[in-house]
């Protein structure tokens, strides 16, 4: 290959991957883009993966199981209940009808996180144990989501060309979680479901100035180092939360989890 074509390509594969970050969620039923989940149309990593994997490195030395079950866990924290059609069938289980008729969400999350647990932890009670962590993984998503302004603020937004979300748009291509100044405790739920309220209190604490989709910068090169900060400090607060949320969900598994 000479050098001009060899140019030539670099510079097609880069066009490409613009595009495809610009335009992945114009589809009809591309749901507002959050942290990123796994798609085809996602060509960086999804930040749910990261941090659901975050969560389960820090408590897989504890509690073995969750290494076990990481990939139902992963695959649950990618799936998108929100306001907009889904496909998704995974166990036997249609999602999108829990989501549209029992979880009822909506642009922000959903309104009925509790149902999630419920069914998650029905899953463990009845030995369907990878549907089980599966299901917690659609929790965890929507706690996640809970950590970003635009959802904790209820700010409408979608992952397409015109409706999407700057601090969401710096997060898809910036992974840069900080956990260091974090003094915020782990208030120690029963109940992994109740972490939804809280990731919404507290991000709501962290911008409670957040009041438009366009006010934040799209790129770390040209953010403000106060709204580095905030990106920092929010990544790192959904890692915290969901390791709480995990850990709570985990020791409830623990309890109903069928004797041998």
């Amino acid at each position: 290959m000479n050098r001009q074509s060899a140019s030539f390509l670099g510079t097609a594969a880069a066009v490409f991957l613009f595009l495809t970050a610009v335009t992945a969620d114009l589809q009809p039923h591309a749901s507002a883009c959050v942290w990123d989940s796994a798609s085809w149309k996602n060509p960086t990593r999804p930040t749910h993966s990261l941090i659901t994997k975050w969560a389960i490195e820090a408590l897989g030395e504890d509690y073995p199981e969750l290494v076990e079950y990481s990939e139902q866990l992963i695959d649950g924290a990618n799936v998108e209940v929100h306001e907009l059609k889904i496909k998704c069938t995974k166990y036997g289980v249609d999602f999108n009808q829990r989501r549209a008729e029992r979880y009822i969400g909506t642009n922000a999350g959903c309104e009925r996180p509790d149902l999630i647990w419920d069914d998650s932890l029905e899953a463990c009670q009845n030995g369907q144990i990878e549907l089980a962590y599966f299901t917690l993984g659609v929790l965890l998503h929507q706690i996640q989501d809970m950590c970003v302004p635009s959802h904790a603020n209820n700010i409408y937004h979608q992952g397409n060309l015109t409706e999407f979300d700057n601090f969401e748009y710096m997060a898809l291509w910036n992974w840069k979680p900080k956990m260091e100044d974090i003094e915020v405790e782990d208030p120690v739920f029963e109940n992994p479901s109740d972490y939804y309220d809280f990731s919404i209190s507290w991000c709501q604490e962290d911008a409670p100035d957040y009041k438009s989709r366009d006010q934040f910068s799209k790129t770390w090169t040209f953010a403000s180092a106060d709204e580095r900060w905030l990106l920092s400090r929010r990544q790192g607060a959904a890692c915290l939360v969901t390791m709480w949320a995990l850990e709570s969900a985990i020791l409830k598994f623990h309890e109903v989890l069928p004797k041998n």
